[in-house]
């Protein structure tokens, strides 16, 4: 039964996770890091909360999403899955980068140096993150 869950369910939720994280990031390059943060922290608990009842308001008649709700899970648990790169970015100081070109790194020493290190932790967590989710919603698809 799991396993017909996942296979109906799954490729829905990754590609709303896909929309959701380019979303996410189209907005963090738009809008000032305070701004980016705020709506984060206002998203991060409601969005999978929401998502994980999602199934249920489904089951209960109220389908205001359609048949589609596996998509919109995956968009509503996308923040809290942006989260540790959104507060890894924003709180990078902002010449990073030029500053290492300036004193002679070139690409792969920046990013076996710079990125490696600073991004590794966050995509690990965020990798976790969105497995647990992922699965979570998944379960709770179950019929």
């Amino acid at each position: 039964m799991m396993a017909i869950s996942m296979r109906l369910h799954l490729p829905a939720i990754i590609l709303g996770l896909l929309l959701g994280c380019g979303v996410s990031t189209l907005l963090m390059r738009l809008l000032p890091a305070r701004h980016v943060r705020l709506l984060g922290l206002l998203v991060l608990l409601p969005g999978p909360a929401l998502a994980f009842a999602l199934p249920e308001l489904h089951r209960a008649g109220l389908s205001f999403v359609g048949r589609h709700y596996d998509l919109v899970q995956g968009i509503l648990i996308s923040p809290a899955i942006m989260m540790p790169f959104g507060a890894t970015l924003l709180g990078l100081p902002m010449g990073t980068t030029r500053a290492a070109i300036g004193l002679g790194a070139d690409l792969t020493t920046r990013l076996k140096l710079i990125w490696l290190p600073l991004l590794l932790p966050a995509s690990l967590l965020s990798l976790t993150i969105a497995v647990l989710l992922s699965l979570g919603c998944v379960i709770l698809d179950r019929p």
